[in-house]
């Protein structure tokens, strides 16, 4: 009984843990969105009017980019965690996939495009792209410094090659 039990609770601690987890990252990717959005509304200039027009669909474009960033990602570990397994023809299907991804997330582009000219002045149109790429920069560098932070705390590593 007391190894039964033992084995309960170490399921429920580790599951408590991993819901924890999950509302740490859910808290943080709020706090994300929260930055981006007054971050944009700043740089772009929007009125509270055109904001009402704007986020909801620049929010349904973000989720749709998302999904398929999302997926590209996954095609990609697939070819890297399985290069040696998978036969040729395995391999064109999962590039074929990365390709048609890539064609969907143009259109996708192209078809929000003519929706925010419909919004916004094409000077606010201008600034959004402006302001897109500036934030995910910003992203970036924020990333590589909390890297290079927990590299000088844990001392050299090795490196893998990849960069962000």
């Amino acid at each position: 009984m007391t190894r039964l039990t033992t084995i309960l609770l170490f399921f429920l601690f580790t599951h408590s843990l991993v819901a924890q987890g999950d509302r740490e990252k859910d808290k943080r990717i709020e706090q994300l969105k929260a930055q981006k959005a007054a971050f944009f509304t700043e740089k772009i200039g929007l009125s509270s009017a055109d904001a009402q027009h704007f986020w909801p669909v620049y929010n349904e474009f973000s989720a749709q980019k998302d999904s398929l960033n999302h997926l590209r990602w996954r095609i990609r570990k697939d070819l890297q965690h399985n290069m040696d397994e998978l036969s040729q023809s395995e391999k064109t299907k999962l590039m074929n996939q990365q390709m048609d991804i890539k064609w969907k997330e143009a259109e996708l582009d192209r078809h929000y495009h003519q929706k925010f000219i419909k919004i916004l002045s094409i000077d606010q149109v201008i600034k959004l792209y402006e302001a897109e790429h500036e934030f995910k920069m910003r992203i970036i560098r924020q990333i590589r410094e909390i890297k290079a932070e927990a590299n000088q705390k844990s001392g050299p590593s090795e490196e893998t090659g990849l960069t962000s």
